[in-house]
C-alpha cells in the first residue's frame, strides 16, 4: 500500500482523558502497537479524532531517556462518544444528534480547551490504520470519506463478541449496531488484520452465514502478544500476604467470573485452603453485587478488589500470583492469559478456542462451565509445590518463543508497507 502511513490514537486518547489512565484491552492494543511503530519506521503520522470538531489532528512523540516512546497526547480532553451511525436508518441519527445536543457541545468545548496545541491535519490519501473499536473507525471513515480522502483504510479486528447469542447480557441493540458498524468497516476497507486465527476464522463464518459482507481485500493475521512491560510509574498497592490467584478485567457473563467465584465457594466447602481471589480491572457494581450474594458469604474474606491498577503494579500482581485465571466463554485473543506468561506465573484458562491460540501447552485448562474442575487445579496449584514448579519451568524455557509487541508492530507494517527496518 502506498504512504503516507497514518496511524490512529483516537482509543489512547480516550483511554487518557478520565481521572487516570485505562490500561487494558484494546487501549493496550493501540498504545503499545504505537510506541514501537514509532521507533521501527520514519514515516509514519500519528493522528487522533476529535469527536466534538469532527477533525483528525497530528499527534507528536519523543523519546524518553529509557528509550521508550511518549505521544504527547492531551489529558482531561472528556471526550465522550455520541452514536451517529445507526446503518440505513436515516432518522436515527437526527434523533440522536438533538437528544445529545449538549454532550457534542462539551465535546467541541473541552477538546478546544485541552487540545489546542495539536495542530488539524488532512488525510486526503495514503493508508489510515485504526485498531480502535468499530464504532469509533466508523465515525473516523465517514469524516474522512465526507471530506474526500481516497486513502486506504485496514482495521485492525478484535473479535465479534456481540455476534454470537447470548454472548453479552446487553442485547439485541448493542449487536445491530455492532452488526452495521462492521458491515460498514468490512465495506470500506482495502484490507483487514485481524489479532488471532480465531478472529479471522470468526469473521469467515460470519461472511458465510451472510451476516457480514465479503472482504474485498485481503485478511491478514496479526497476532497479539505475550509481553507486559515493566510500567514506569510508582507502585500504589501491597500486594496480599497470603497466596492470591488473580483475575484481570472480568466481569460477569461472557468474561465467566462466576465460574471462578463458585470454584472457590466450592474448595471452601470441602474444606480445603481457599487462596485469595484478586479481581483486578475496572470498578463493576453488577460484578461487587453478584459477588455479595448470600451464597458467597463464607468467601467474603477472600475477595479483595483492585481497581485500576497501573501497569507498574499489574506486572507486580501478576508476578506474585498463584496463577492467573482466565475463565472467558468466548476472546478474540486474551491479553491477560498471555501477559501472565511472560511474567512466568501459570495462566489457567478455559478452553475457549483463542486462549489456546494464546498460550498452546503452557496453561492449564478447564471446561468454562466446570467450577468442579477449576477448583481441583486451583487446589493442586496451592498445595503441589513440584507440580507448580514444574509448570513455572516449562514457561521460562518458553519465554523466548513468547511474542512482543515489537513483533506485533513489525509485522503489521510489513502488511502495510514494506518491512520497516530499525531505527537506530
Amino acid at each position: 500500500m502506498s504512504g503516507p502511513y497514518y496511524f490512529d490514537l483516537t482509543e489512547a486518547l480516550i483511554s487518557t482523558s478520565g481521572k487516570r489512565t485505562q490500561y487494558y484491552g484494546i487501549s493496550r492494543t493501540v498504545h503499545e502497537i504505537g510506541r514501537e511503530t514509532a521507533l521501527l519506521q520514519d514515516d509514519i503520522r500519528f493522528v487522533v479524532f476529535s469527536f466534538g470538531t469532527e477533525q483528525f489532528y497530528e499527534v507528536i512523540w519523543h523519546k524518553r531517556e529509557d528509550g521508550s516512546v511518549e505521544f504527547n497526547l492531551p489529558k482531561d480532553i472528556g471526550q465522550k462518544w455520541v452514536r451517529s451511525y445507526f446503518g440505513g436508518n436515516p432518522i436515527l441519527p437526527l434523533i440522536f444528534r438533538i437528544l445529545n445536543r449538549a454532550t457534542i457541545k462539551r465535546n467541541k468545548d473541552n477538546w478546544l480547551k485541552h487540545a489546542g496545541l495539536l495542530e488539524p491535519i488532512r488525510i486526503e490519501s495514503g493508508t489510515f490504520f485504526s485498531a480502535a473499536r468499530p464504532k469509533l473507525i466508523v465515525d473516523m471513515v465517514r469524516a474522512l470519506r465526507e471530506r474526500g480522502s481516497t486513502a486506504n483504510i485496514v482495521p485492525l479486528l478484535h473479535d465479534f463478541m456481540p455476534l454470537h447469542d447470548g454472548a453479552t447480557k446487553r442485547f439485541r441493540k448493542l449487536d445491530r449496531n455492532f452488526l452495521a458498524d462492521n458491515r460498514f468497516l468490512i465495506e470500506q476497507a482495502s484490507q483487514i488484520l485481524t489479532n488471532s486465527n480465531f478472529t479471522a476464522k470468526e469473521l469467515q463464518s460470519f461472511v458465510d452465514k451472510g451476516m457480514l459482507p465479503k472482504p474485498s481485500g485481503r485478511v491478514r493475521v496479526v497476532q497479539l502478544v505475550h509481553h507486559c512491560p515493566d510500567g514506569t510509574e510508582a507502585s500504589e498497592i501491597s500486594l496480599p500476604t497470603e497466596a492470591y490467584i488473580l483475575t484481570v478485567a472480568l466481569n460477569l457473563g461472557r468474561k465467566n467470573i462466576e465460574v471462578v467465584l463458585e470454584a472457590l465457594r466450592q474448595l471452601h466447602a470441602s474444606g480445603k485452603p481457599v487462596p485469595q481471589l484478586v479481581i483486578a480491572g475496572s470498578h463493576r457494581k453488577r460484578l461487587r453485587r453478584y459477588a455479595s450474594r448470600p451464597e458467597f458469604n463464607d468467601i467474603q474474606d477472600r475477595l479483595v478488589f483492585i481497581d485500576n491498577p497501573n501497569q507498574t503494579d499489574l506486572v507486580k500482581l501478576y508476578k506474585g500470583a498463584l496463577a492467573l485465571v482466565m475463565p472467558s466463554k468466548l476472546e478474540g485473543w486474551g491479553l491477560p492469559a498471555g501477559e501472565a506468561l511472560w511474567c512466568g506465573t501459570p495462566a489457567v484458562c478455559s478452553t475457549a478456542e483463542a486462549l489456546r491460540e494464546v498460550c498452546g501447552d503452557l496453561a492449564l485448562y478447564f471446561e468454562p462451565d466446570d467450577a468442579v474442575e477449576l477448583a481441583m487445579i486451583i487446589n493442586d496449584l496451592e498445595e503441589k509445590v513440584e507440580f507448580q514448579r514444574r509448570i513455572r519451568q516449562r514457561i521460562s524455557e518458553a519465554k523466548s518463543s513468547l511474542r512482543t509487541w515489537h513483533i506485533v508492530a513489525r509485522e503489521a507494517l510489513g502488511i502495510l508497507g514494506p518491512v520497516p527496518r530499525a531505527k537506530d
